[in-house]
């Protein structure tokens, strides 16, 4: 089965997600981690099909960690996007030029991102990927 990563320190926020994947009827098995490095070390083994990633992490912030997974040719493949606080158009200019693919403003709209997940998973052309509650920016 397919994996798609959590990355996020926050409880109540990694306890979101896991509820979408609960009753969402999200494809895939998650898999969470607190901070950019336990992820970053794991990913290899792993092999997810997409990187739900924190921002605001312990440690190197999600920005570095896109940015390793991206630089690395045995994970560059892997789709990651921001589930994060910051929404400022200088924080997604930032996380996207980091290499990631989508960016997501909380609070998350569960519903969509649940549906972009079961697309991708269904590999269907993903939509845009920066939610903003909901509204997808241009």
């Amino acid at each position: 089965m397919k994996q798609v990563l959590l990355v996020e320190d926050d409880p109540l926020s990694r306890a979101v997600v896991e509820d979408m994947f609960k009753y969402n009827d999200v494809p895939g098995e998650l898999v969470c981690f607190e901070s950019g490095e336990e992820a970053l070390a794991a990913i290899p083994a792993l092999d997810p099909l997409v990187i739900l990633m924190d921002i605001r992490l312990p440690g190197i912030s999600g920005v570095e960690a896109a940015k390793a997974i991206k630089s690395n040719p045995s994970t560059k493949h892997i789709r990651v996007w921001a589930i994060t606080a910051l929404g400022t158009r200088v924080d997604i200019e930032a996380a996207l030029a980091a290499g990631c693919d989508g960016y997501f403003i909380k609070p998350i709209d569960t519903a969509k991102l649940a549906f972009q997940l079961r697309g991708f998973f269904e590999n269907l052309p993903p939509e845009p990927q920066i939610h903003e509650k909901g509204t997808v920016l241009s």
